[in-house]
């Protein structure tokens, strides 16, 4: 996947638009996630066998609003 994408989420009874950044690293691809509101945060491919959230000194995000940003980077690289 090298294409940016936008998405809308929802999460906890609200709809979100969230825009999504795939990144090459040299330890595995990562994707910058971008919510309106939300401080911007990045994604992995984790041990959870999903994609989560990488952790971040202060850095509060609804975990459903992760969970749901998962899922949509899920369905956009499985096509």
């Amino acid at each position: 996947m090298k294409q940016n994408f936008t998405t809308r989420v929802s999460y906890d009874g609200h709809t979100v638009h969230a825009v999504i950044i795939p990144q090459h690293r040299k330890d595995g691809m990562y994707f910058e996630v971008n919510v309106p509101g939300i401080d911007r945060f990045y994604m992995h491919w984790s041990s959870m066998d999903r994609y989560d959230i990488v952790p971040e000194k202060g850095l509060s995000v609804p975990y459903n609003l992760v969970l749901a940003v998962s899922d949509a980077i899920e369905e956009r690289t499985i096509k």
